[in-house]
Formats: C-alpha cells, sequence, structure tokens
C-alpha cells in the first residue's frame, strides 16, 4: 500500500494545531480515563466540527435524491 506523501501528513498536523484548546482538553481528561488520553484528540468538539484540509486522494461522490440548499 503506498502511503500519501509527507506533505499530506504535514497538512493535517497543522490542521489538528491549529486551535487552541486548552480549557477543553483539561475538561475531557478529568472524564476520560488516564489509560485512554493517547487518543484525547478524538473527544475534541472544535476538531470535530471541521473537515480535514483538502488532498489528492479526495474523491467525488454522487449522491441520489435533492441536494441540500448551499449557503
Amino acid at each position: 500500500m503506498d502511503l500519501p506523501p509527507s506533505s499530506y501528513h504535514e497538512s493535517l498536523e497543522e490542521f489538528w494545531d491549529e486551535e487552541e484548546e486548552t480549557e477543553e482538553i483539561e475538561t475531557v481528561m478529568k472524564v476520560v480515563p488516564s489509560a485512554h488520553h493517547q487518543y484525547l484528540d478524538v473527544f475534541s468538539k472544535v476538531k470535530a466540527e471541521k473537515l480535514p484540509p483538502h488532498c489528492t486522494y479526495d474523491h467525488h461522490m454522487e449522491l441520489e435524491g435533492s441536494l441540500p440548499q448551499l449557503g
């Protein structure tokens, strides 16, 4: 399996690091057991509301039915 180019990984690192979430992380650390602290990023509300940056591996999906209005 081919790995994405290093620039892809760098752009993801920039995406994940750009938000300041100190208070959120502290709150999540109180709730999530310490054995799972390596996965704290999956509990981030800020990150859950965003998509990763576009890359060469994006693909188009044909959706059936009516499309939602944009804007």
